[in-house]
């Protein structure tokens, strides 16, 4: 993790690994294609967020076979013991405003598993998600105060960002009271 105890790209492919397993046991190849799918819905093809990271996974014994198999390729994978504390480790982790990619795909992850945290934990979760909604509204607010005498489409374009954060703030508020 970052030092603001976010995550680093390789473990969103952990948590979205270890979540899509929570869900439902799959073989090594139906999960890595869950992963490189998801993930490139979100930022886009890339071969360093499926291969080595869901192969660490096995090394470090947070997933395993069901049961015995054939072969390794036809074993259903399921989340261990310590598989489970990680996903809820990650699932806990801070989040950074949503303006990159990467920050994009975790917090797509989080609303994907975040029914597998507690009561308590979701509400936190969710807590810190407005705050970087009301955080990133706020910049957004300060740059277009900066430029309304700009010419070109600043200001229209950060009007939007603004209406954008302003309705995930709604949202996320609507979320929260649901669980709440």
């Amino acid at each position: 993790m970052y030092r603001d105890n976010t995550l680093v790209p390789t473990e969103a492919v952990r948590l979205l690994a270890l979540g899509c397993l929570t869900e439902s046991p799959l073989t090594y190849a139906q999960l890595a294609q869950e992963v490189k799918q998801f993930t490139g819905h979100i930022i886009g093809p890339s071969l360093d967020l499926v291969g080595t990271p869901l192969e660490v996974l096995k090394v470090e014994r947070l997933i395993a076979p069901v049961e015995a198999a054939a072969s390794a390729e036809t074993a259903l994978l399921t989340v261990t013991e310590a598989g489970t504390a990680e996903i809820l480790r990650l699932l806990k982790s801070n989040s950074r405003a949503p303006i990159n990619d990467v920050s994009k795909l975790i917090v797509a992850l989080k609303m994907r598993f975040l029914h597998l945290l507690s009561k308590e934990d979701q509400l936190i979760q969710i807590d810190i998600l407005q705050e970087l909604a009301q955080r990133q509204m706020e910049h957004l607010s300060e740059l277009r105060a900066q430029h309304t005498k700009g010419r070109g489409h600043l200001t229209a374009w950060l009007d939007h960002d603004i209406d954008q954060a302003r309705g995930r703030l709604n949202w996320l508020s609507e979320l929260r009271a649901g669980i709440a």
